[in-house]
Protein backbone atom coordinates (compact mmCIF):
# COMPACT_ATOMS: atom_id res chain seq x y z
CA UNK A 1 0.00 0.00 0.00
CA UNK A 2 1.34 3.94 -0.80
CA UNK A 3 2.68 5.28 1.74
CA UNK A 4 0.93 8.71 1.32
CA UNK A 5 2.97 10.77 3.95
CA UNK A 6 6.21 9.33 2.35
CA UNK A 7 5.03 10.86 -1.19
CA UNK A 8 4.42 13.98 0.43
CA UNK A 9 7.67 13.88 2.00
CA UNK A 10 9.39 12.85 -0.93
CA UNK A 11 7.93 16.10 -3.42
CA UNK A 12 8.54 18.33 -0.43
CA UNK A 13 12.59 17.55 -0.48
CA UNK A 14 12.61 17.54 -4.11
CA UNK A 15 11.17 21.33 -3.84
CA UNK A 16 13.48 22.47 -1.52
CA UNK A 17 16.00 20.83 -3.38
CA UNK A 18 14.67 22.30 -6.45
CA UNK A 19 14.40 25.71 -4.87
CA UNK A 20 17.98 25.83 -3.17
CA UNK A 21 19.50 24.97 -6.75
CA UNK A 22 17.73 27.08 -8.76
CA UNK A 23 18.59 29.75 -5.70
CA UNK A 24 22.40 29.07 -6.03
CA UNK A 25 22.79 29.06 -10.00
CA UNK A 26 21.27 32.61 -9.56
CA UNK A 27 23.47 33.80 -7.66
CA UNK A 28 26.56 32.13 -9.17
CA UNK A 29 25.23 33.54 -12.33
CA UNK A 30 25.42 37.43 -10.68
CA UNK A 31 28.18 36.99 -8.38
CA UNK A 32 30.58 33.60 -9.77
CA UNK A 33 30.73 30.67 -8.14
CA UNK A 34 33.88 31.57 -5.46
CA UNK A 35 31.86 34.75 -4.84
CA UNK A 36 28.87 33.05 -3.58
CA UNK A 37 28.56 31.88 -0.51
CA UNK A 38 26.60 29.20 0.99
CA UNK A 39 24.66 31.60 3.69
CA UNK A 40 23.26 33.92 0.63
CA UNK A 41 22.13 30.79 -1.07
CA UNK A 42 20.25 29.66 2.29
CA UNK A 43 18.78 33.38 2.64
CA UNK A 44 17.84 33.37 -0.83
CA UNK A 45 16.37 29.94 -0.76
CA UNK A 46 14.38 30.73 2.61
CA UNK A 47 16.14 28.04 4.10
CA UNK A 48 18.18 27.54 7.22
CA UNK A 49 22.53 26.96 6.22
CA UNK A 50 21.84 23.29 7.98
CA UNK A 51 19.00 22.57 5.63
CA UNK A 52 21.06 23.58 2.95
CA UNK A 53 23.94 21.45 4.05
CA UNK A 54 21.59 18.72 4.11
CA UNK A 55 21.06 18.80 0.53
CA UNK A 56 24.66 20.64 -0.35
CA UNK A 57 27.55 19.50 1.72
CA UNK A 58 29.16 21.78 0.24
CA UNK A 59 29.11 24.54 -2.46
CA UNK A 60 30.86 22.09 -4.91
CA UNK A 61 28.08 19.68 -4.47
CA UNK A 62 25.81 22.59 -5.49
CA UNK A 63 27.79 23.67 -8.34
CA UNK A 64 28.11 20.10 -9.77
CA UNK A 65 24.46 19.42 -8.84
CA UNK A 66 24.14 22.47 -11.64
CA UNK A 67 26.91 22.01 -14.71
CA UNK A 68 26.69 17.79 -14.06
CA UNK A 69 23.51 17.50 -13.50
CA UNK A 70 22.72 19.67 -17.18
CA UNK A 71 25.06 17.48 -19.01
CA UNK A 72 22.93 14.04 -17.26
CA UNK A 73 19.70 15.74 -18.10
CA UNK A 74 20.74 16.10 -22.10
CA UNK A 75 21.92 12.94 -22.70
CA UNK A 76 19.55 11.02 -20.91
CA UNK A 77 16.91 13.06 -23.10
CA UNK A 78 18.58 11.61 -26.11
CA UNK A 79 19.45 8.59 -24.80
CA UNK A 80 15.70 7.88 -24.03
CA UNK A 81 14.50 9.01 -27.56
CA UNK A 82 17.62 6.71 -29.48
CA UNK A 83 15.09 3.45 -30.52
CA UNK A 84 14.65 4.77 -33.80
CA UNK A 85 17.55 6.60 -34.71
CA UNK A 86 20.45 4.38 -32.78
CA UNK A 87 22.84 5.76 -30.21
CA UNK A 88 25.24 7.41 -32.15
CA UNK A 89 23.07 9.84 -34.07
CA UNK A 90 20.83 10.68 -30.99
CA UNK A 91 23.90 11.55 -28.69
CA UNK A 92 25.16 13.72 -31.15
CA UNK A 93 21.90 15.52 -31.23
CA UNK A 94 22.90 15.48 -27.43
CA UNK A 95 26.88 16.73 -28.40
CA UNK A 96 24.97 19.63 -30.08
CA UNK A 97 23.21 20.94 -27.30
CA UNK A 98 25.64 21.11 -25.08
CA UNK A 99 27.87 22.93 -27.66
CA UNK A 100 25.17 25.35 -27.71
CA UNK A 101 24.26 25.06 -24.32
CA UNK A 102 28.17 25.70 -23.12
CA UNK A 103 28.05 29.19 -25.38
CA UNK A 104 25.93 30.54 -22.13
CA UNK A 105 28.58 32.15 -19.79
CA UNK A 106 30.83 29.43 -20.97
CA UNK A 107 33.98 31.16 -18.11
CA UNK A 108 31.16 31.07 -15.66
CA UNK A 109 30.31 27.31 -16.58
CA UNK A 110 34.52 26.58 -16.42
CA UNK A 111 34.73 28.09 -12.67
CA UNK A 112 31.28 25.74 -11.78
CA UNK A 113 33.20 23.15 -13.57
CA UNK A 114 36.28 23.64 -11.70
CA UNK A 115 34.96 22.84 -8.61
CA UNK A 116 33.40 19.45 -8.89
CA UNK A 117 35.43 16.78 -8.63
CA UNK A 118 36.49 14.53 -11.71
CA UNK A 119 34.78 11.22 -10.31
CA UNK A 120 31.01 10.43 -10.31
CA UNK A 121 29.74 9.80 -6.21
CA UNK A 122 27.97 6.92 -7.54
CA UNK A 123 27.25 4.35 -10.27
CA UNK A 124 24.60 4.61 -12.86
CA UNK A 125 21.89 3.06 -11.85
CA UNK A 126 20.54 0.15 -14.26
CA UNK A 127 17.59 2.03 -14.97
CA UNK A 128 19.12 4.95 -16.33
CA UNK A 129 18.46 5.38 -19.87
CA UNK A 130 21.70 5.78 -20.94
CA UNK A 131 22.34 2.30 -19.64
CA UNK A 132 19.34 0.77 -21.20
CA UNK A 133 19.88 2.45 -24.42
CA UNK A 134 23.64 1.28 -24.58
CA UNK A 135 22.14 -2.32 -23.49
CA UNK A 136 19.43 -2.49 -26.62
CA UNK A 137 22.78 -1.85 -28.65
CA UNK A 138 24.03 -4.59 -27.12
CA UNK A 139 21.60 -6.43 -28.36
CA UNK A 140 21.44 -5.33 -31.82
CA UNK A 141 24.84 -6.41 -31.77
CA UNK A 142 26.00 -2.82 -32.60
CA UNK A 143 28.29 -2.11 -30.10
CA UNK A 144 30.38 -5.05 -28.34
CA UNK A 145 28.67 -7.49 -25.58
CA UNK A 146 31.48 -8.40 -23.83
CA UNK A 147 31.44 -5.26 -21.12
CA UNK A 148 28.51 -4.23 -18.87
CA UNK A 149 26.32 -1.60 -20.45
CA UNK A 150 26.82 0.82 -17.18
CA UNK A 151 30.63 0.44 -17.97
CA UNK A 152 30.02 1.93 -21.39
CA UNK A 153 27.33 4.01 -20.69
CA UNK A 154 30.01 5.70 -17.69
CA UNK A 155 32.33 5.73 -20.46
CA UNK A 156 30.46 8.41 -22.59
CA UNK A 157 29.55 10.45 -20.27
CA UNK A 158 32.81 10.47 -18.75
CA UNK A 159 33.61 11.16 -22.48
CA UNK A 160 31.65 13.76 -23.09
CA UNK A 161 32.13 15.63 -19.79
CA UNK A 162 36.09 15.89 -20.92
CA UNK A 163 35.51 17.26 -23.56
CA UNK A 164 33.21 20.16 -22.50
CA UNK A 165 35.87 20.94 -19.73
CA UNK A 166 38.96 21.28 -21.94
CA UNK A 167 36.71 23.34 -24.90
CA UNK A 168 35.25 25.88 -21.80
CA UNK A 169 38.86 25.63 -20.66
CA UNK A 170 40.41 26.21 -24.38
CA UNK A 171 37.01 29.21 -25.07
CA UNK A 172 36.10 27.05 -27.67
CA UNK A 173 33.33 28.61 -29.81
CA UNK A 174 30.61 26.13 -30.28
CA UNK A 175 31.33 24.83 -33.79
CA UNK A 176 34.76 23.59 -32.49
CA UNK A 177 33.44 22.47 -29.06
CA UNK A 178 30.94 20.55 -31.00
CA UNK A 179 33.61 18.70 -33.10
CA UNK A 180 35.51 17.87 -29.93
CA UNK A 181 32.74 16.88 -28.10
CA UNK A 182 31.58 14.39 -31.37
CA UNK A 183 35.28 13.54 -31.59
CA UNK A 184 35.21 12.08 -28.20
CA UNK A 185 32.28 10.01 -28.39
CA UNK A 186 32.99 8.22 -31.41
CA UNK A 187 36.06 7.17 -30.45
CA UNK A 188 34.21 5.65 -27.56
CA UNK A 189 31.56 4.04 -29.66
CA UNK A 190 34.32 2.93 -32.28
CA UNK A 191 36.09 1.75 -29.73
CA UNK A 192 33.08 -0.33 -28.38
CA UNK A 193 32.43 -2.05 -31.55
CA UNK A 194 35.69 -3.65 -31.75
CA UNK A 195 34.80 -6.97 -30.22
CA UNK A 196 31.50 -7.68 -32.40
CA UNK A 197 33.05 -6.19 -35.72
CA UNK A 198 32.93 -9.42 -38.21
CA UNK A 199 36.48 -9.94 -39.57
CA UNK A 200 37.70 -12.14 -42.85
CA UNK A 201 39.68 -15.14 -41.95
CA UNK A 202 43.03 -14.88 -44.02
CA UNK A 203 42.94 -17.14 -47.14
CA UNK A 204 45.17 -20.54 -46.67
CA UNK A 205 48.27 -20.08 -48.35
CA UNK A 206 48.01 -22.13 -51.81
CA UNK A 207 44.19 -21.51 -52.30
CA UNK A 208 44.37 -19.14 -54.96
CA UNK A 209 46.62 -21.41 -57.23
CA UNK A 210 44.55 -24.03 -56.17
CA UNK A 211 41.06 -22.79 -56.99
CA UNK A 212 39.70 -23.73 -60.58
Amino acid sequence: MLDAGSGLRATKRQRTFDEILANGIALFREQGVRRTRTEQIARAAEVSPATLFNYFPNKGALAEAWVRGELDELVASAAAGSDERGLRPALRGACRALAAQANDMPALRFEAWRSVGRGRASDLAPDHPLVAAALQEQIRERIRQDLPARLLAEQILDALEAGLIAGLRAGSAPDDLLRELQARLDLVLDGARKRNERIALPRARGADAEAP
